[in-house]
């Protein structure tokens, strides 16, 4: 009996090991298909990107400020939504004249495909920094959530002027972990997004700022990700959550930022 009912719980952790890596993008990634409006209803102006990455077209806005920039940001964004949720942190910045590329993964909003493994979504910015930087130098690299992991990536690979991180995990193991610890994540996952070891690598400046109420990614994790950047580094903490850190304190924290380093 007992022998019975062990191999009944062994089954159905196997079960559910089996069901985490089938299922890990649909756990992870929550993308909102369509975009249902454009920066024009914010008045903002912008040209439209179709950028290839792989087999998928990755749609991408540049959004300029009015009178043009002369620093341009790539905006990573997180694992829900996509970039038409991302518009006021936009305006906000293209307000203090930096201009701002949004672009959506492959399965997010209009751009086609789907996300499978970890390499797809630096793939994917990849891409757009690639068609930025043709047209324009500095680039700063902002990743939001989920994105930091994507941002670092990049910030390690080009040569960006800096890198910020807003509500980012310290890696996808390590916060994933905080709510599965029971499973063998480390050989189930198919992502890893170790931001924080790849700090070690840059070369370049890092702002890093996390909501001190964030609910969904412990402010730890904000403060982990400091103490493992490199110099020079910023600090900046947010009264708030993950949900409501006010767009304009963010982009005066990133436009004091990005002055301090020029």
């Amino acid at each position: 009996m007992l022998i019975g009912m062990t191999c009944l719980a062994l089954l159905g952790y196997l079960s559910l090991c089996a069901a985490v890596w089938h299922w890990q993008t649909r756990l992870l990634l929550f993308p909102r298909v369509g975009l249902t409006r454009s920066p024009k209803e914010l008045g903002l102006s912008f040209e439209e990107w179709q950028v290839p990455s792989g087999s998928s077209q990755i749609v991408a806005w540049k959004i300029a400020p009015a009178g043009g920039a002369s620093q341009w940001v790539l905006h990573c964004h997180g694992n829900g939504g996509n970039i038409d949720g991302r518009l006021e942190l936009a305006k906000e910045l293209c307000q203090r004249g930096i201009g701002v590329v949004l672009f959506d993964y492959r399965g997010y909003g209009r751009s086609t495909g789907a996300i499978t493994r970890e390499g797809e979504l630096f793939d994917d910015a990849q891409a757009v920094y690639d068609r930025l930087a043709e047209l324009h130098q500095p680039i700063w690299i902002y990743g939001e959530s989920l994105g930091g992991g994507v941002a670092s990536y990049l910030a390690e690979k080009n040569a960006c002027k800096g890198l910020v991180l807003q509500s980012t995990f310290t890696s996808f193991l390590e916060r994933a972990g905080e709510n599965y610890g029971f499973l063998p994540l480390s050989v189930l996952s198919r992502f890893q997004m170790n931001t924080r070891a790849r700090l070690a690598n840059l070369k370049v400046p890092v702002l890093v700022i996390h909501g001190n109420r964030d609910e969904v990614i412990g402010f730890r994790h904000g403060q982990a990700l400091f103490a493992a950047a490199k110099e020079p580094k910023s600090w900046v903490e947010v009264n708030g959550g993950f949900h409501d850190l006010p767009e304009d304190v963010l982009a005066d924290a990133v436009a004091a930022w990005m002055a301090k380093v020029d």
